[in-house]
């Protein structure tokens, strides 16, 4: 392609890789809406139940945990690294209403489903309301 210069984009792709922490493990997440539900389903490999957490606080989903290295401890040195390890915290604002008294999760094959249950928006709704004499 004539006229095309991809110099600053290399230097600008290079200085953000540098820039990446990536001891920290980056937590992938889908949320879509299906039926009566919110999903959020979350890319987790190598965690299990007993070293997560998950809660909802101020309608904000946080799941949080440690992600332990698998490597060998007689391993003498790495020639790449590409997965990260270590405490993980993600936070997902519920974007729509739901119901946060009822919720499940479900940790299956590294994907974590959290499963909310959607309430029917009531703070734009006409309600009636008798007035009685006093």
């Amino acid at each position: 392609m004539q006229g095309m210069d991809f110099t600053d984009f290399t230097i600008k792709t290079i200085e953000s890789w540098l820039e990446e922490d990536v001891s920290v493990p980056v937590i992938k997440s889908d949320i879509y809406e299906k039926n009566r539900e919110l999903v959020i389903e979350m890319d987790i490999p190598g965690i299990d139940t007993d070293s997560m957490e998950c809660f909802i606080q101020s309608s904000i989903i946080y799941v949080r945990g440690i992600k332990a290295e698998t490597v060998a401890p007689d391993v003498v040195r790495y020639d790449q690294i590409e997965r990260s390890f270590g405490n993980f915290t993600k936070a997902i604002p519920i974007p729509i209403t739901c119901d946060t008294r009822d919720v499940r999760a479900v940790l299956k094959n590294g994907v974590l489903k959290i499963i909310l249950k959607k309430i029917e928006e009531r703070r734009h709704a006409k309600a009636h309301i008798k007035v009685e004499r006093g």
